[in-house]
């Protein structure tokens, strides 16, 4: 008896919240790589936003500049929550039941979202 290949389309697979944690948390960590690291640097170690005079140039202060500061804050928020919920899982008891996983996760992104949904608003 030979077995068929089976199609599996992955858009139509419900995840669980914990695996949608750990995937995000995954990019979180690209992002704050290739996007956060180089926007900081970039804006704050060159003085990129400053005038001659020392203050903040608000014709350079534009849409994609606070775009970029917005994502970057939301992958480090991110990143920083659910890093401190992985740690808690892996030097504590709590977290490995699944009920006890799936708080977590959801406590994670509520508070990514309020932290910086306050963050964001200091940008734009």
């Amino acid at each position: 008896m030979t077995r068929r290949p089976t199609f599996i389309n992955l858009l139509l697979i419900k995840l669980p919240i914990t695996a949608i944690s750990s995937i995000t948390h995954r990019v979180s960590g690209i992002v704050n790589f290739f996007i956060a690291i180089p926007t900081f640097i970039l804006l704050f170690l060159t003085d990129y936003l400053l005038a001659n005079d020392l203050n903040w140039s608000s014709e350079k202060f534009n849409l994609e500049v606070k775009l970029l500061i917005s994502v970057s804050i939301l992958s480090i928020t991110y990143h920083i929550f659910s890093g401190l919920r992985h740690l808690l899982t892996d030097f504590s008891n709590y977290g490995h039941e699944l009920s006890e996983a799936k708080f977590s996760a959801s406590f994670a992104f509520i508070l990514t979202l309020m932290v910086s949904f306050f963050l964001i608003l200091e940008v734009w």
